[in-house]
């Protein structure tokens, strides 16, 4: 059985929120009231910590070679106090070279998925060089319970045919820091998080399950660490739009998690 190391944790340190980044700034401007810029990654994420958050999944989608701004944003970054989950070029992994270059600029782990699918002698190296612990499993996918899920890479752009709950279960042999599980058919929905997914991946992989796609409310959070043995939500429309804040969205789901209880 897996270790929960959340017991204890307040709600909004289990509130990963994400931040979309293309060429240094968020792809989309912010609706987040008070901010100089709200294109401005540094600005958004200390507005993040502000709010209790310990985690932040930066996904960045230009590719490895036009992320020279990289380390320099991370830099910047790390001055808000967040641990910095980082995603490049849909999770692909570089070169070791570029792997520690990122981490010594401030990134706490290298989100893996498309390469996992591809160059997984290449993501075995990594944990051999750098540790398990620094580096973020992604598994990105489509389907559902009853038809399976089906693996996606390119950020979705591309469908496999390799079995979700597979690369769940090799990242969980490798022992990575935890495992993102992301239903693609919800980003951006609201509907709520597939808690068959993440319940499988969580059996599959025994990791730490991290579930995004779908979320829309407090009650959904809480849904996912009650019901969908998520140990983290992670959260990005819902509050990079300003319509709700990893604060209230913690305190909600506090309320949650405390009537489950009861």
């Amino acid at each position: 059985m897996r270790h929960d190391t959340t017991t204890g944790m307040s709600p909004a340190r289990r509130v990963i929120p994400c931040i979309d980044v293309r060429e240094g700034v968020a792809t989309s401007p912010s609706g987040i009231p008070g901010l100089a810029d709200p294109l401005d990654v540094a600005g958004i994420a200390a507005g993040y910590a502000q709010d209790g958050a310990g985690q932040l999944f930066l996904d960045v989608v230009d590719p490895w070679p036009e992320a020279g701004y990289l380390s320099d944003l991370l830099r910047e970054l790390k001055k808000t106090g967040l641990d910095l989950l980082v995603s490049v070029q849909h999770g692909v992994l570089p070169p070791a070279e570029t792997c520690t270059e990122v981490l010594s600029a401030g990134a706490d782990a290298l989100s893996v998925s498309t390469s996992m699918v591809r160059q997984p002698d290449r993501v075995a190296e990594a944990v051999r060089l750098l540790g398990a612990a620094r580096l973020l499993g992604v598994v990105n996918c489509s389907g559902d319970r009853q038809q399976g899920w089906h693996t996606l890479v390119d950020g979705g752009a591309t469908r496999t045919a390799l079995d979700a709950l597979e690369v769940a279960r090799r990242f969980g042999d490798l022992r990575v820091r935890a495992l993102l599980a992301n239903n693609v058919d919800r980003e951006g929905t609201g509907i709520g998080y597939d808690l068959d997914l993440t319940r499988a991946a969580s059996r599959a992989s025994r990791l730490p399950v991290v579930a995004s796609g779908g979320a829309g409310s407090a009650e959904q959070l809480a849904d996912a660490l009650r019901d969908g043995d998520a140990t983290h939500v992670l959260v990005n429309k819902v509050v990079h739009s300003g319509r709700e804040t990893v604060g209230s969205l913690s305190q909600a789901m506090g309320r949650c998690l405390s009537a489950g209880r009861d």
